[in-house]
């Protein structure tokens, strides 16, 4: 059964196909500021025309932070402490829905980088060099860390590879320090470790290839959180939950995104209710000048108001 306030919520809520209870149950973080920006029964925006709509079904596994310890595949052990490294000092974005579970119950979900499309590797690669590298960035929001598989039983992962596929390191030696081509990790031997509600900020970027208008999905400028004309809109539509209790964490997570302009007959609506609203607001805001205005005449004419 569940709460009781959750029956006095608005309806809206309970239209989607699919809700995800652990945001009534756990919270979302406070950053968390996305919503889904079209109807979940396949049906158009209103107002607007979908120009091409595009989805993509993706696998992965989900872990708990309690998981780390664990040996795989019911845990990350191997890279424990390159992922707790990873994870300190950065705010956690949430998992599914911006959903916090907190401490060891918080959730991240763990990819084969060869599974990650394209531009969504290229986009992550960019944010670490933008941000962790030498340009002084935030290291911070960098959010998706990439890791080594190891290469034989019992090694651990310390760190996250390097965004190029090669890179040069310093060593010291014989007459000052001298610079070591870095051993390239090939993507077939690499992961990609993420809060789920880090995925929220590139959507389009997943579904772009194949879709018949990369163009639109991979300019993210014109990604937005509800629709306008010409913009990109996406959501994740649907994920999975791991089955815990026989053991397993893999997942399947869709993300659905549309390129969209409005309408002859949206713009005209849309056009209409803002010109109620600025009616309305100006309506307000000429009423309380009044009544201010009254006050100052009163208090002026030493008059008091008997509430009474």
């Amino acid at each position: 059964m569940r709460p009781a306030f959750l029956l006095t919520l608005p309806l809206t809520h309970f239209a989607l196909a699919a809700i995800n209870w652990d945001v009534y149950e756990y919270g979302v973080v406070p950053t968390f500021r996305w919503s889904r920006s079209f109807p979940d029964d396949g049906t158009d925006p209103g107002g607007f025309h979908v120009n091409c709509r595009h989805e993509a079904t993706f696998h992965a596994k989900q872990y708990k932070l309690k998981d780390l310890s664990e040996p795989p595949p019911a845990g990350l052990a191997p890279w424990r402490w390159g992922i707790e490294e990873f994870l300190r000092g950065r705010e956690y974005v949430g998992s599914w829905d911006g959903v916090d579970h907190k401490g060891g119950e918080r959730e991240v979900v763990v990819m084969e980088w060869v599974d990650v499309p394209v531009p969504v590797r290229a986009w992550i690669e960019e944010q670490q060099q933008q941000q962790g590298g030498e340009s002084g960035g935030d290291e911070r929001r960098w959010l998706f860390g990439v890791f080594g598989k190891p290469k034989g039983e019992g090694e651990t992962v310390s760190g996250t590879v390097r965004p190029r596929a090669t890179g040069v390191v310093e060593q010291p030696g014989e007459g000052g320090v001298q610079q070591q081509q870095e051993e390239e990790v090939e993507d077939k031997d690499k992961i990609v470790v993420f809060p789920a509600g880090a995925i929220y900020e590139i959507l389009p970027l997943w579904v772009a290839q194949g879709s018949g208008c990369e163009r639109d999905f991979n300019n993210l400028a014109k990604y937005k959180s509800q629709a306008i004309d010409h913009s990109v809109l996406a959501w994740p539509v649907d994920h999975t939950k791991p089955l815990r209790d026989l053991g397993k964490r893999d997942i399947t997570f869709k993300i659905q995104a549309m390129s969209v302009t409005e309408t002859e007959d949206g713009k005209k609506a849309r056009l209409m209710w803002e010109k109620m609203h600025r009616t309305i607001k100006r309506n307000e805001r000429r009423q309380q000048r009044e009544e201010r205005e009254k006050a100052k005449k009163e208090m002026k004419e030493g008059r008091v108001r008997d509430e009474l």
